[in-house]
């Protein structure tokens, strides 16, 4: 994965807040139980894809990213809970945050210049 030119970079990750955002508010009472893959998982890779894209879209350290989005994670099971017939659920929070730490993990294992590494 190649360094995105910045405007192009942030255009992906507002495009991904915005579904992941979407997503995780969207009622899901009509759709079947079995239609929808663990979502342990699911918290896992929209994550992974969210830290990716903000570290290309943003020049900050990794525990700047890390509190952003873990927090982002955070706001989402408390709006979850309080306004959707959803259940807001600490397990998925934990699955944020492992997505957010196996996307920074990716990135220090890529070659140089495949990833922007504003991992300080």
């Amino acid at each position: 994965m190649l360094p995105l030119q910045k405007p192009l970079a942030i255009s992906l990750f507002l495009l991904l807040l915005s579904i992941a955002t979407y997503g995780f508010l969207k009622d899901v009472s009509g759709i079947p139980s079995g239609w929808m893959p663990n979502d342990k998982v699911m918290h896992l890779l929209v994550f992974f894809a969210l830290t990716l894209s903000f570290m290309q879209a943003f020049v900050r350290p990794f525990w700047q990213c890390l509190i952003l989005l873990a927090l982002y994670g955070a706001l989402i099971e408390v709006a979850q809970a309080t306004f959707t017939s959803r259940m807001g659920d600490p397990l998925d929070w934990l699955a944020d945050v492992a997505g957010i730490i196996l996307a920074a993990a990716l990135t220090r294992l890529l070659p140089a210049g495949w990833f922007r590494r504003d991992l300080a």
